[in-house]
């Protein structure tokens, strides 16, 4: 991927699912939007561009899009299941959009994961101030 970033070429990726920042340099996105990838030399964040913010994001949730001489102004609708429109200039390398079904599933797993970082940290926080744990 580093080396589709290199010279003028511009790399763009569409959102799959929504992302909401957990850290202060990470980049917030709703499905659909199109984000222009800057640094992807680490395989899970990568550094990328929305207007004037940027940021890190998950690369696993968005489609990579090749080739592409100007920034996108239609968005995702011409390229479908990975592969290339030929009324289009740009190549989808990312996986085939999932059914509703398996994206709310993996929403849904990533919400709880979260959650479940969350609780464990307020339980450390709870325990070095030495007060008991009161669950409501």
């Amino acid at each position: 991927m580093t080396l589709l970033i290199t010279g003028d070429s511009i790399v763009s990726a569409e959102a799959v699912w929504d992302h909401v920042t957990m850290a202060n340099r990470e980049l917030a996105f709703k499905a659909g939007d199109v984000i222009k990838v800057l640094d992807a030399s680490n395989k899970d964040w990568w550094w990328g561009q929305i207007d004037d913010e940027e940021g890190w994001f998950p690369a696993s949730f968005v489609r990579l899009w090749v080739n592409q001489e100007d920034e996108v102004e239609e968005g995702p609708s011409d390229v479908q299941n990975g592969h290339l429109d030929p009324n289009s200039d740009c190549l989808c390398l990312g996986r085939p959009l999932q059914n509703r079904d398996q994206m709310r599933a993996n929403v849904i797993n990533e919400i709880m994961s979260t959650e479940r970082h969350y609780i464990k940290h307020l339980k450390d926080i709870c325990e070095k101030v030495g007060g008991e744990m009161i669950l409501l």
